[in-house]
């Protein structure tokens, strides 16, 4: 399937919407799914467009890709910050809370669980019953903590911390198979093997830039980094080798 790369500030001159940080997704040409980065203001599952601002939710319809129409506007409450889609799941992150919204009714989401923790901009990624969250101290969201958090979200209603992890400053993240990918700032990029979900194992770090966000895909890992995007081929080990970097 062909795939485009849809940079924020396309979008948000279309929506309004788009985050400070970052927020690249990848997006096939058909608006059928999509893949985000964690720190995505937007994102596309089920043949929708999902964009937060800071309070709400938008839902447009992409069954007219050329002309998405928006069906709902859903209010989430303060200080949102990113959203991320899983499965029939919209996982929204704000400064004071991991919002978990279904997606059954693709057009009116629906709130379902939330958990709270410390304040910090937090961006989210999932997989099967779990949930991976970031916070990060020393920015505008006031945060005093840096680290990452595993949540069990096998009872979505009341989502269950599991696990801390301290880090040096993480941003974004993501998840392919068994590897969880953390943004550590100008520390780098941690790789952890999550083969058991709360226990996250370090196996690989990199400290060739300062990374923000990753998306991983079928063939390759984009990674937003200091001046640019970096581009890592899997092998089939899953080790990653480097194919390129692209200046912004």
């Amino acid at each position: 399937m062909k795939r485009l790369i849809y940079i924020c500030a396309a979008t948000a001159v279309l929506f309004g919407a788009c985050n400070k940080s970052g927020g690249d997704a990848v997006m096939p040409a058909d608006g059928g799914s999509g893949q985000g980065g964690s720190l995505a203001r937007f994102t596309i599952a089920q043949n929708y467009l999902y964009v937060v601002d800071d309070m709400k939710l938008y839902s447009y319809s992409l069954a007219d890709a050329a002309k998405p129409q928006i069906k709902s506007t859903t209010n989430l409450g303060d200080n949102i910050e990113t959203i991320y889609a899983y499965g029939d799941k919209l996982f929204i992150g704000s400064r004071n809370a991991m919002y978990i919204y279904s997606i059954s009714d693709a057009a009116n989401p629906e709130q379902l669980g939330q958990a709270s923790h410390v304040r910090a901009c937090d961006p989210v990624v999932a997989k099967d019953n779990y949930a991976y969250v970031t916070v990060r101290s020393g920015n505008t969201c006031g945060g005093t903590v840096s680290a990452l958090m595993v949540y069990d979200i096998t009872y979505i209603m009341s989502p269950v911390l599991e696990r801390t992890i301290t880090m040096h400053s993480p941003y974004g993240l993501g998840v392919k198979g068994n590897r969880l990918y953390v943004c550590n700032g100008a520390a780098g990029m941690n790789v952890y093997d999550i083969t058991s979900p709360t226990n996250p194992q370090l196996v690989k770090e990199f400290h060739d830039d300062t990374y923000y966000d990753v998306i991983p895909t079928n063939d390759l890992l984009i990674c937003m980094v200091e001046g640019g995007t970096s581009l890592y081929q899997y092998e089939s080990s899953q080790e990653l080798v480097k194919a390129a970097k692209i200046s912004n």
